[in-house]
C-alpha cells in the first residue's frame, strides 16, 4: 500500500491565467493540488509487465495474480468516461474524487513468461505516464505528444516474453482489446486493439518500444465526451478510424546520465457532420485529419540527491484535429531540476517555453484556445512538490 500526494504552483507570463496547453493537466494559474491519492496493490511475481516489458532472468515456474486500485482526490482529472464522470460527488467541482486504475493482473509460466491484466489502466502507449513517477515522466508539464494521446483504458492486454539467444537482447509482444480512449462505457459498440513489441539490449542499457492503437472512434447517440479530444460524426453511420503510433528509444549512458526519444504519429478519420451553433466551429472533424512530433527528453544526476531535466519538443496538429487547439506546428523547450530532500519527498521547479506558428493563437485566453486563445508563445514557470510513502 502507497500513499502519495502531488502540489504545485504553477504562473504564466501572459495576462490570461489559463496555463493550458503548456501546463496540462494543469489548467489555471496559482496552488494546484494535483493528487492526494492511495495506491492499493500486489504485484505478480513476473518476468514480463504488460504495458512495461521483459526483464531479465529465468521465468518463474508457478503462476501467480495481483490487483491494483488507485484512489485519487485532486486536480489531475484524468477522467474516465462511464464511471469518474457519473459520481455525484463530483458535479460541479474543481477537485475531483476518481478510480484512475483498478484492475486485475497475473503470470503464467508459458513460453518464456506471459503476464496479462484486466480492469481500468494507464496507456501503454507513449512515453509520460498519468502519474508523477521518474522515470518515465520526469516534468510537471507534459509534452504535446502526451496531451495528444490516449491516458488510459478499461480492457484486457496480455505480453509474451519471446524465447531468444541472450546476445539478441530481451524481447516481448503484446495484444490487448479496449473501450476505445478514456472510456468504460464507449458510446459505439466497436472495440480498439492495441499492440506492441518491446527490446531491451543484453545489457538493459538500451530499450526500444513500438507502440500502436487503432480502432473506430466515431461519436455516436449525441456523445462526444466518450470520443475527446477528437470528435468526428457520421450521418449515415459510416465507422471513422482512429489510430496513433509511437516509438520510444532510450538509452542510459552510465547510473547518472540518460536520454529518451519519442516519435508519435496520429490520425483520425473525419466524419460529415459540421458542429451546431452551441459549438465552436471545427469542433467536429470533417476531414482526415494528422498529427506528429517528436520529443527529447536527457536527464543527468547532478549531486547525489538531485537531477537535471532537458525537454526538446516539436509537433505539428496539421489539420486541427485537438478539439481544444488550432492547426499548426508546436516548438518547446523545458527545463527543470528534481530535488530529492529525503526518500520519497522531492522538490521540482521548471521553466518552459512554448513557440507556435500557425494562423491560430493557442496560448492566454482561455479553453479551448482553437478559438479564445490570444498569444503564440508563452513562458511557464511552476514548482511542484511530491511527497509519497509506503505504508
Amino acid at each position: 500500500m502507497q500513499s502519495r500526494i502531488q502540489f504545485g504552483t504553477i504562473a504564466n507570463d501572459t495576462p490570461s491565467e489559463n496555463v493550458f496547453p503548456s501546463g496540462f493537466l494543469n489548467f489555471d494559474e496559482g496552488i494546484n493540488l494535483n493528487r492526494a491519492e492511495l495506491i492499493i496493490e500486489k504485484s505478480p511475481n513476473s518476468n514480463i509487465k504488460p504495458r512495461i516489458g521483459p526483464f531479465p532472468g529465468p521465468p518463474p515456474a508457478e503462476t501467480d495474480w495481483g490487483f491494483e486500485v488507485d484512489l485519487r482526490y485532486g486536480e489531475d482529472a484524468a477522467i474516465t468516461y462511464g464511471l469518474d464522470d457519473e459520481l455525484a460527488i463530483n458535479e460541479d467541482k474543481e477537485r475531483l474524487f476518481l478510480i484512475p486504475q483498478w484492475f486485475l493482473s497475473g503470470y503464467l509460466p508459458l513460453v518464456d513468461g506471459f503476464s496479462w491484466i484486466a480492469g481500468s489502466w494507464f496507456t501503454s502507449l507513449g512515453y509520460e505516464i498519468g502519474a508523477p513517477v521518474d522515470p518515465p515522466t520526469g516534468f510537471y508539464t507534459h509534452s504535446y505528444a502526451f496531451v495528444y494521446q490516449p491516458v488510459k483504458h478499461a480492457g484486457v492486454m496480455g505480453a509474451l516474453k519471446l524465447p531468444m539467444a541472450a546476445e539478441l537482447g530481451l524481447w516481448s509482444v503484446g495484444l490487448g482489446l479496449v473501450q476505445g480512449w478514456n472510456n468504460l462505457q464507449d458510446n459505439n459498440d466497436d472495440k480498439t486493439l492495441l499492440f506492441d513489441i518491446r527490446w531491451r539490449s543484453a545489457d538493459f542499457r538500451t530499450w526500444l518500444d513500438i507502440e500502436n492503437i487503432i480502432g473506430y472512434e466515431q461519436s455516436e447517440d449525441g456523445l462526444t465526451e466518450q470520443t475527446r479530444p477528437f470528435n468526428a460524426v457520421s450521418t449515415t453511420g459510416e465507422k471513422l478510424l482512429r489510430r496513433m503510433h509511437s516509438v520510444l528509444l532510450s538509452h542510459r549512458f552510465n547510473p547518472i546520465h540518460r536520454v529518451a526519444l519519442n516519435a508519435v504519429y496520429g490520425y483520425q478519420e473525419g466524419g460529415d457532420l459540421l458542429a451546431d451553433d452551441n459549438n465552436p466551429p471545427g469542433f467536429l472533424i470533417t476531414r482526415d485529419s494528422r498529427w506528429y512530433g517528436a520529443n527529447l527528453n536527457w536527464y543527468l544526476q547532478w549531486w547525489e540527491e538531485s537531477q537535471i531535466g532537458l525537454r526538446l519538443e516539436w509537433f505539428r496538429d496539421a489539420d486541427g484535429a485537438h478539439a481544444l487547439l488550432p492547426a499548426g506546428i508546436y516548438r518547446g523547450v523545458t527545463a527543470n531540476l528534481s530535488w530529492w530532500l529525503e526518500e520519497g519527498l522531492r522538490i521540482r521547479p521548471e521553466l518552459r517555453y512554448d513557440h507556435y506558428s500557425g494562423s491560430g493563437a493557442p496560448f492566454g485566453g482561455r479553453v479551448p484556445t482553437a478559438f479564445f486563445g490570444e498569444e503564440k508563445h508563452q513562458w511557464v514557470v511552476s514548482l511542484d512538490v511530491t511527497w509519497s510513502y509506503r505504508l
